[in-house]
């Protein structure tokens, strides 16, 4: 197990990386309430199975290595009696990625021959693990060898073939027994790929599937008073890692179980592909298993997760600091670890943008001029000659001090009055009614420039940012990463990793009294959480392209909507469509998209517009995502998506329409042509304006 960077309370992000004593130490209950509890949503006092599922980074392992024996004995500090009393369950955890399910498939060897030895070696490694834990436990709690001896002779009748019960004397016997039984079969499925073919003698199967993953539970609870009321719980984690085969067989078992054994199965949403059974039959959600959605637990409160994530850091600082001699309180440590992030203001970026453009020299400026030229060439109803173009820009800006939001939002008026009046535009009257509304707004008088400001101010300054190279900086201070992590507790975690990291490299003493973390080491740190969820989807092949395609191509349509001249929609980060009109193909990538986290479904949905009042399905952006393409984390604006342009963004089969989408939205959002096109055709039916 990897220890804690000393300099660095946040170096392990993964509770593969944690030993059992950092997993119960760095353990936070999702909740403070008993409704909304992790213990409370698992419940080991019931014998339904659950499937705990989720996304990289939610949780899961954590959770289930909480539940394990290891981790029982440390909660009780040894007291196995309290394990009993209090617990009432033995967690037996095991790793499914442990078993390398790819060594059973191929090397000339029938499917038929490979299904019977994986399931013949899972029960193996499943009940060497019980056997371990049984082992510790009877020697914690000393337990008489007569008892031992009585459960090893009912387990070794669980066996096809006659044992010597005379060289079976102890639950150490029985393991190597089950451990030499396991490296035979390991040996042959090595040597296959030689031999072409499975030794029988060395594979040969001693005893039906379930047999001694339930057998065993029941020989212990037949001999053992105290453990009459123990459940046995089979905590599997990454199921994902399995084949569909594989997790068919792990279904038979989870719907065959027997008292007191039951399961939990805990995976990653890619993986969790099936619910049938070896006999076709489906397990019934519900009835038969409970899927447990961590994702949507967690999401589904924001101000549980602030006070989740919130005792996630103060956990882990507070140890920190303890290491150090230093005994704090949390809202010490919250207000110390708070004044560390220096604090983002609109004006700090704007005088940033006004420092690097000298004379007001801004590319919003340049790029007016170019468009009243270029629609002037075209033939375009301005009613000015390029000798007034500089005259109408300098009017236009006048009195905005140099500001480049304040230019912002007078060149956004003076846009949307242009493509109302397109085909009979004067620009020197647009100018005027833009300048009649700014003076209304400097007078303090009702203007259109109270609704522009209150809806597209966020909008206009990623526009400055992007548009002058500047970092775009809001995403930063506690409150923020807690929003970008949404509900992932591995990316708030990263976010703080990565800013400790590159504070320490940027000279900036992160973790000293008195120090600040600037707010471009802030952007940097999360741009690199934002980098790595993308980066880490395990979606490979051509599925991956395809994939990859589609959130490239979204993402593309949200930016030219937040970065166009007359953007219609603000903070755009979802987009809603009538999911039931879409083809299978299109479906299943939103699904995939849906699947790995890079959008989420909003529950309630969108009214779409044209359609018969029915609520489409709503969903949004991962708002980790959001700061690579310099997109908004609120959730204001909805793109209304219509069948071609899912389709496009979607389908495979109809990626190539994209590009011609895509231009014809970016030409009705922009000036000079605003839809304009040689066959007059209005490309506004592609994406309806929702708000």
């Amino acid at each position: 197990m990897i220890e804690f960077d000393l300099d660095n309370p946040f170096s392990v992000t993964k509770a593969t990386e944690f030993n059992d004593i950092q997993i119960n130490d760095y353990w936070v209950d999702f909740n403070f309430e008993d409704k909304e509890s992790v213990i409370g949503l698992l419940n080991p006092s019931e014998y339904l199975p659950k499937y705990i599922l989720g996304g990289k980074g939610c949780g899961k392992t954590h959770i289930l290595r909480y539940f394990s024996y290891p981790l029982q004995k440390i909660r009780s500090k040894n007291d196995y009696n309290k394990i009993i009393e209090n617990d009432k369950y033995l967690g037996i955890y095991s790793v499914l990625e442990g078993i390398n399910s790819s060594r059973f498939s191929g090397k000339g060897v029938s499917n038929d021959e490979w299904q019977s030895v994986f399931e013949y070696y899972f029960e193996l490694y499943l009940s060497t693990n019980l056997l371990s834990v049984i082992q510790d436990f009877f020697a914690g709690a000393n337990y008489s060898k007569e008892v031992e001896k009585s459960i090893i002779n009912k387990v070794l009748k669980l066996f096809y073939v006659e044992h010597d019960s005379t060289k079976y004397s102890t639950f150490d016997d029985l393991l190597k027994y089950f451990n030499e039984l396991r490296r035979k079969v390991d040996s042959e499925i090595v040597n296959a790929a030689f031999k072409r073919k499975l030794d029988y003698d060395s594979v040969k199967i001693l005893f039906s599937p379930g047999e001694l993953i339930f057998g065993i539970p029941q020989a212990i609870i037949q001999e053992v008073q105290a453990f009459t009321e123990l459940k046995f719980i089979f905590i599997l984690d990454e199921y994902e890692k399995l084949f569909e085969w594989q997790k068919i067989f792990i279904n038979t078992l989870v719907w065959d179980k027997k008292m007191p054994a039951t399961f939990w199965v805990g995976a990653r949403k890619y993986g969790y592909t099936t619910t049938l059974t070896k006999s076709g039959e489906e397990m019934k959600a519900g009835s038969e298993f409970q899927p447990i959605d961590l994702d949507l637990v967690i999401r589904k409160n924001e101000d549980l997760y602030k006070k989740f994530a919130k005792e996630l850091f103060l956990n882990r600082l507070k140890k920190f600091f303890e290491k150090r001699g230093q005994i704090l309180t949390t809202d010490e440590i919250e207000k110390k670890f708070e004044k560390k992030f220096q604090v983002y203001s609109d004006d700090i970026l704007i005088n940033e943008i006004k420092a690097k453009c000298k004379n007001e020299n801004y590319k919003h400026k340049k790029e007016l001029a170019k468009k009243i030229k270029d629609a002037i060439v075209k033939g375009y109803s301005v009613g000015i000659s390029e000798t007034g173009i500089s005259s109408l820009i300098n009017s236009l800006f006048d009195q905005t001090e140099g500001n480049p939001l304040e230019q912002k939002f007078k060149l956004f008026l003076f846009y949307q009055l242009w493509n109302t009046n397109k085909d009979t535009a004067n620009l020197n009257e647009l100018l005027s009614i833009v300048n009649t509304e700014y003076n209304k707004g400097v007078n303090g008088e009702n203007s259109e420039f109270d609704n522009i400001k209150e809806k597209f101010k966020r909008d206009f300054i990623a526009q400055l940012a992007s548009e002058n190279d500047v970092k775009n900086v809001c995403y930063s201070g506690l409150h923020e990463f807690i929003e970008l992590s949404w509900g992932n507790p591995r990316a708030f975690i990263l976010i703080l990793k990565k800013i400790i990291e590159l504070a320490k490299l940027r000279g900036e003493k992160p973790l000293e009294d008195g120090s600040v973390i600037t707010l471009e080491t802030q952007f940097l740190a999360v741009y690199g959480t934002s980098r790595w969820f993308y980066e880490d989807a395990e979606v490979i092949g051509e599925s991956g392209k395809n994939f990859y395609k589609s959130i490239n191509s979204l993402s593309e349509i949200l930016r030219v909507y937040r970065f166009s001249d007359k953007p219609t929609e603000t903070s755009v980060s979802s987009f809603n469509v009538a999911i039931e009109d879409l083809s299978e193909s299109c479906i299943k990538s939103i699904e995939l998209a849906k699947t790995h986290s890079f959008i989420i479904e909003i529950e309630e949905g969108r009214k779409g517009k044209n359609s018969s009042g029915r609520i489409q399905k709503l969903y949004q952006l991962n708002k980790i995502l959001a700061p690579l393409w310099n997109l908004p984390t609120s959730r204001r604006g909805s793109l209304n998506l219509t069948k071609d342009l899912a389709e496009a963004i979607f389908n495979p089969s109809s990626f190539p329409n994209f590009d011609k989408n895509f231009k014809d939205i970016k030409n009705r959002l922009n000036a000079p042509s605003f839809g304009r096109t040689k066959g007059n055709n209005d490309s506004s039916n592609l994406v309806q304006k929702i708000f």
